[in-house]
């Protein structure tokens, strides 16, 4: 899945169909949740890119014609959540609240491409936006639909870990300086990604005194003390500040509801390590990671936001959302054989053409076919049978018909398994019976 520009992937044929097939049964789970579709342009004003971002992420736009004016006004999207908030902002008058929307897109972020990450990628998204207020409950609904997309596309272990930034946040305030609090969350965020040898230099140069460092590095570590449970009842025990004790609430009610929705206790683990980067969460944050894959990273994640809006209009639009990261997910799924690229056509038949001069008749079977709602390729190239079949079993289509002269005259057709070598003679008026019948769909 290489090009020649570097952190901007392409598909092959057989790699894109399935792609595509994991992005659609995606969208239609989303669907089955009640989230309605949404796009937005790919290009944002560069202020609204930075009211939650970070520029050094954002490609800026500019026309090469315009030489001598290379000012960049506008940018390339880096997620999907910050075109959300704005066009909430401009259209919450005609916007029925919560409002559950899906956004399945390509984003672009100025990265150093690796393993796994990619400067052009694809984000399925989904957000829930209230006005004024949003129930906690619809933290664990994103939760549960990310759990129920993943097991839909066959993949079993994976678990989501699970924080909340006020948690964090209050933690940090108990020692560190106001404005350093959110240098220190995103060092906490690149935990995995870099050295704990970096990380401690890195948090030292934040006016951190050792003996703190001491306590961070020992917070961090808070999942080894058991399962949630005994993880909460240790946390209780601490009281550092009101905005700690607001987080641990948020936190225990989210897990408490999940357990009600019958999410298993091992699927949803808390870690103080998660972070999430992007400055816009201010409550509970999440990632999916597979068990079988830590050198993947996470594959979804998101988190609680009840300010996004607040860059772009006077009113208060809390929300909650996460992303699956297809680009980074499928590529793995494809390289273990835990999804199969064994195809390179999306048509289930193929028209084979013996006859040109009957060319008509052949598009007019396919015509048939297709509204049918059989996926149906007619070959036009001028070639014999032979090459035709062949054609058909390099792409992976599995059905063919073949029909001469006499057989049009008759109105008649062979529907011939490529596979299993079994043929049936058809007659084109019962099609709409034999062929499903034949095809076993």
């Amino acid at each position: 899945m290489k090009s020649d520009i570097s952190g901007f992937p392409e598909f092959l044929p057989e790699e894109q169909i399935v792609f595509s097939e994991v992005m659609e049964n995606i969208r239609k789970k989303f669907e089955f949740y009640g989230f309605v579709p949404m796009d937005t342009p790919a290009v944002e004003r560069i202020s609204t890119l930075l009211a939650k971002g970070n520029d050094s992420e954002i490609y800026g736009l500019y026309r090469l014609a315009d030489e001598k004016n290379t000012s960049k006004d506008l940018g390339l999207r880096f997620d999907l959540t910050v075109p959300l908030a704005r066009y909430v902002a401009a259209h919450f008058g005609q916007l029925i609240f919560p409002y559950k929307r899906y956004h399945i897109a390509p984003v672009w972020r100025g990265e150093r491409p690796q393993y796994g990450r990619y400067r052009q990628f694809y984000q399925c998204d989904i957000d829930i936006i209230g006005n004024g207020e949003l129930s906690l409950a619809h933290d664990a609904e994103i939760i549960l639909l990310l759990t129920d997309a993943l097991q839909s596309l066959g993949i079993c272990n994976f678990h989501t870990r699970i924080n909340n930034r006020k948690i964090l946040s209050g933690f940090l305030k108990t020692f560190a300086e106001k404005e350093t609090v959110t240098e220190i969350i995103r060092l906490i965020d690149k935990i995995g990604k870099i050295s704990y040898e970096e990380f401690d230099k890195a948090v030292l140069q934040q006016k951190v005194s050792d003996n703190d460092l001491h306590k961070i590095r020992s917070f961090l570590e808070i999942e080894k003390r058991g399962r949630n449970l005994e993880v909460l009842k240790w946390m209780k025990t601490l009281n550092f500040n009101e905005e700690f004790s607001l987080g641990l609430l948020e936190l225990e009610e989210t897990l408490q509801l999940l357990k009600k929705m019958e999410i298993e206790d091992s699927k949803v683990k808390i870690s103080m390590k998660l972070a999430r980067g992007l400055t816009y969460y201010t409550g509970n944050v999440f990632e999916t990671v597979l068990d079988d894959f830590d050198d993947l990273g996470s594959i979804a994640g998101g988190g609680r936001y009840d300010n996004l809006v607040s860059a772009m209009s006077d009113k208060c639009f809390p929300g909650v959302g996460a992303t699956i990261g297809i680009s980074r997910l499928v590529p793995k799924l494809l390289e273990n054989g835990l999804l199969k690229a064994n195809k390179s056509a999306v048509a289930e038949l193929l028209v084979t053409v013996q006859c040109r001069e009957y060319i008509g008749s052949y598009l007019k079977i396919a015509d048939k076919l297709r509204n049918m709602k059989i996926k149906t390729e007619v070959y036009l190239h001028d070639k014999n049978l032979g090459t035709q079949l062949g054609y058909a079993n390099k792409k992976g289509i599995k059905f063919v018909i073949i029909a001469n002269e006499m057989e049009l005259l008759e109105g008649k057709v062979v529907v011939r398994n490529l596979e299993t070598r079994k043929q049936e003679t058809i007659s084109i008026s019962t099609f709409s019976e034999k062929i499903p019948e034949f095809m076993e769909l």
